[in-house]
């Protein structure tokens, strides 16, 4: 009786130290988080006050659903189109609920839409001015357009030379427009990002609103693991993969090696 609780009581801490290993070795125990630096470009034309709103209220949810999932982010706001002066910076990078509060500047009274010298602006190629973000070095940069117009009144930039800045930034790029734009899509889609339905976030129905930012959040974060995964010299990605915990693999080892002589006794 006494050799069998024994045998029992072995296999029982072979199982558990067999469990545990297994655990911590697929679990990334010292996985670091990708930084990700986030411009919003929005367009303040009067037709986007419903954009605006949504916008605001969502950008907590948008951000915890990239923390969780291993993003470390931070926004800042850019708008465009506003009368008097089409590009102004109107918030450096902060964080969620500071992004929120940078949405009561954004005015829609604006009429002109320069969307591409809006995000040269964005990546300092603007000749004009530029806002001096505070990128980190050790960031990817990601931007996102909100418009419910085709680019317009750009005095510098044009896609094809709007996408030889964004390639030379390593930056993503995804739209979020009212129509089909095509080469506003096409840069998106030459630039690691996608392009997402406007109409899905101008809307009083707030589960349609929820719908859109879950899935909007779900897909930037696949597209920024993505990027490190086919950019792992990247500052932002040397450190972001999951590596096995040493004492995983020990309690692993000899969980197996526990089993085994249970076998051969």
């Amino acid at each position: 009786m006494k050799r069998q609780n024994r045998k029992t009581w072995s296999a029982l801490i072979a199982a558990v130290m067999l469990g545990f290993g297994l655990f911590t070795v697929t679990a990334p125990a010292n996985a670091a988080l990708i930084k990700t630096d986030i411009v919003m470009l929005v367009d303040e034309s009067g037709s986007m006050s419903t954009i605006h709103n949504n916008l605001r209220d969502s950008i907590g949810t948008f951000a915890s659903i990239l923390q969780n999932g291993g993003l470390d982010a931070q926004f800042a706001l850019i708008g465009f189109g506003f009368a008097g002066d089409s590009i102004r910076l109107l918030s450096d990078f902060v964080d969620a609920a500071g992004f929120a509060s940078a949405m009561a500047g954004i005015t829609p009274v604006g009429a002109d839409e320069p969307a591409y010298d809006a995000t040269a602006y964005a990546l300092e190629a603007l000749p004009s001015e530029q806002p001096g973000l505070s990128y980190r070095d050790d960031a990817v940069k990601n931007l996102i357009l909100f418009a419910d117009e085709a680019s317009n009144s750009d005095n510098y930039f044009d896609a094809d030379s709007l996408d030889g800045v964004l390639k030379d930034n390593s930056a993503l790029f995804n739209v979020v427009l009212g129509g089909e734009f095509g080469e506003l899509i096409d840069l998106a889609l030459n630039n690691g990002g996608n392009s997402f339905d406007l109409n899905e976030l101008n809307t009083a129905v707030q589960s349609e609103i929820d719908d859109f930012v879950t899935n909007f959040a779900e897909v930037k974060l696949q597209e920024t693991v993505d990027f490190c995964a086919e950019n792992p010299d990247h500052p932002a990605c040397t450190d972001s993969e999951p590596v096995p915990a040493p004492a995983g693999i020990a309690l692993l080892s000899l969980g197996l090696l526990l089993l085994t002589r249970k076998k051969l006794g």
